[in-house]
């Protein structure tokens, strides 16, 4: 029996009745996946894993990622308030480092609240820095040939707010948005859990069940729809499956480090995988498709 075929060949074991699974694994099986959800948070949510885990033949035949809600980007503030507190705490209220982290403090609640309203697209955040940087080099030619105070004004009157990054204040807040970064975890463990591997893409859904989607006829493609989002997620993308006629028929928002695991992930997504039911003793012959036959093969 000859298979041509260069993608990869696994080959179906019936189960009979003494030998299939009890369903008293079912717990053992929940607990292992918490076990894994657990370690792929400890090593920074499976990005060590994926730069510098070790690769092996079973690893590569599937790919587990996770998409994250929104709520998993205050990570940001969290670390701010954390960080911050403890600095002034440390100098004082009073001391430069309280003014510095105030303005640190700042910039990073707008930068998260910017994140969470909109979405800034590559080409929105260059078309919007283009356009501060005329208005900028604008005021500043008012300034210097007409004496027209614009923009100097508006940034005198800032610094002269001196904001101060309170104790307090920035512990209290960094705890209550510890507890939304960390519902947003378990959203994305109960409810953003994907597995590609060569013939489908399975879902996994805390309290309801499987959902398994055929890839034959898909082509995916990845999508950067919000370059702050990609910043706090280290990558973050969505990812996009297209049937032959262009139509989008799913799509994966907010998947974490997608940047990083697309080389790896498009390594899944180009194989296929045939099942071959042959009785024990036969001996299957492989070999790679050359000329015409390869290009039909999918």
């Amino acid at each position: 029996m000859t298979l041509q075929t260069q993608q990869l060949i696994q080959r179906s074991v019936a189960v009979s009745p003494q030998t299939a699974p009890a369903s008293t694994g079912q717990p053992w099986r929940g607990l292992k996946r918490l076990a894994a959800f657990v370690w792929w948070v400890i090593t920074g949510f499976g990005l060590l894993g994926y730069l510098w885990g070790r690769k092996s033949k079973a690893r590569m035949e599937e790919i587990v990622i996770y998409s994250v809600p929104r709520s998993f980007f205050l990570w940001g503030l969290v670390v701010a308030g954390f960080v911050g507190a403890a600095v002034v705490g440390r100098y004082g209220p009073d001391s430069h480092a309280a003014h510095l982290w105030g303005w640190v403090y700042v910039w990073a609640l707008l930068y998260t609240i910017v994140t969470l309203a909109f979405d800034v697209s590559t080409w929105k955040f260059f078309l919007w820095t283009l356009i501060f940087a005329f208005v900028w080099l604008v005021s500043k030619y008012l300034e210097d040939v007409r004496d027209m105070y614009l923009l100097s004004g508006v940034f005198a009157y800032l610094r002269g707010l001196r904001p101060v990054l309170d104790v307090g204040f920035a512990t209290v807040v960094s705890w209550l948005l510890l507890l939304g970064w960390i519902g947003g975890l378990f959203h994305a463990f109960g409810r953003g859990r994907k597995t590609f591997s060569p013939n489908s893409i399975e879902e996994w859904y805390l309290g309801e069940g499987r959902e398994i989607l055929d890839r034959s006829g898909l082509k995916f493609r990845s999508r950067y729809r919000d370059v702050l989002e990609s910043v706090l997620g280290l990558g973050c993308g969505d990812l996009e499956a297209v049937d032959g006629n262009g139509n989008v028929v799913k799509r994966w928002e907010s998947i974490l480090f997608l940047f990083f695991v697309w080389r790896k992930l498009d390594e899944i997504l180009l194989q296929r995988a045939a099942t071959v039911d042959s009785a024990p003793g036969d001996v299957i012959e492989v070999r790679p498709v050359t000329g015409a036959a390869a290009m039909n093969l999918d």
